[in-house]
């Protein structure tokens, strides 16, 4: 069998408390001040998809950032469920200011 380290220790230990580089949060390009459209058609969902589709429906005709606002105290994001509903063709977004490209660092030769 292995070698693992005794119980409550680790292989490597952090220093000085150190944290892992991590990416910036994904937000999916969205403009907060995008307006929500939900589309025509027949929408039907049950359970927490359901329960998100009609916090989409109070925030029709209003902004992204009212929507992810009133929607932080959810346990999933409510940006991942925006990013749901539009790729689900069941909301679309109109105007805003588009976000600015993110750069890229080239390596010096």
């Amino acid at each position: 069998m292995g070698t693992a380290p005794p119980k409550g220790e680790t292989k490597t230990p952090k220093k000085d408390g150190a944290k892992k580089p991590r990416a910036a949060r994904q937000d999916y390009g969205f403009a907060k001040d995008a307006k929500i459209v939900l589309t025509d058609g027949d929408k039907t969902y049950r359970g927490k998809r359901l329960a998100m589709y009609e916090a989409l429906k109070k925030s029709n005709g209003k902004t992204v950032a009212h929507f992810l606002d009133n929607n932080k105290n959810e346990k999933d994001p409510p940006r991942g469920w925006l990013r749901f509903f539009i790729q689900n063709e069941a909301a679309t977004l109109e105007g805003g200011t588009p976000p600015a490209a993110a750069k890229k660092e080239t390596k010096a030769a």
